[in-house]
């Protein structure tokens, strides 16, 4: 079960509820595809040996958790995440600096870059020179003073 996450939105701290690794499979397929109907998307997931209504149970618990939209489709519903990947991502990584790091960002990127450089030391050292290139941005006393 995935920890309790949230979704980054300007100015707004939106939790969403706890998602299951099949709800987290069938994202996966959306987020593939696109717009699904729920014969799609077990179509898609035939290897994990799920039945057509366990798809469409799945499918309709994610929709009353706010995460999919759907559109009547003839009899069925077709649908969309309301969410992507990345999104998912930064609602986790924020949930984990405000649980683990009292919001401190600092810790959340050393942690981080420890890891890739134990699961990708390439990645690691470009991901390293990328962070020192940039320059710290201006803050809003300084950007007004010129």
């Amino acid at each position: 079960m995935v920890k309790r996450f949230s979704i980054l939105t300007p100015g707004k701290h939106h939790a969403l509820p706890d998602l299951g690794e099949r709800e987290l499979a069938v994202l996966e397929v959306l987020w593939e595809r696109g717009d699904a109907t729920a014969q799609a998307v077990q179509q898609q997931m035939t290897d994990a040996g799920i039945s057509l209504s366990t798809v469409q149970s799945t499918l309709e618990r994610l929709h009353r958790k706010g995460l999919l939209a759907r559109n009547k489709q003839g009899r069925a519903y077709c649908y969309r995440a309301l969410l992507d990947r990345s999104q998912l991502i930064s609602g986790l990584l924020r949930d984990m600096a405000e649980q683990v790091a009292a919001g401190d960002l600092a810790p959340m990127i050393s942690g981080f870059l420890d890891f890739v450089s134990s699961q990708a030391p390439e990645l690691a050292g470009d991901l390293s020179r990328s962070f020192s290139a940039r320059k710290p941005a201006q803050s809003a006393d300084e950007a007004g003073d010129d």
